[in-house]
């Protein structure tokens, strides 16, 4: 990163979840892998049920890629 950055970009998980949290309310359930972000992101964060809540929630989807499926089959090695 310090080859494309004088200091590479930071970020906090709080500042991750807001992301998170935006994107899925332009577009709820619209993407797997957001779902099992922001329940890693929520655990990270101490935020126990909302975890359990996007965990749940991305569980539930149907793949529709090859990434879904990725996505999904990570979401299921989780544990929250």
């Amino acid at each position: 990163a310090a080859t494309l950055f004088a200091t590479p970009p930071t970020a906090t998980f709080e500042e991750a979840y807001e992301h998170f949290i935006s994107a899925e309310k332009t577009d709820p359930g619209f993407y797997p892998k957001n779902m099992l972000l922001l329940a890693q992101t929520c655990a990270r964060l101490g935020l126990k049920d909302e975890a359990k809540h996007w965990h749940a929630r991305c569980l539930a989807c149907k793949p529709r890629t090859p990434e879904d499926e990725e996505t999904l089959a990570e979401a299921a090695r989780l544990k929250v």
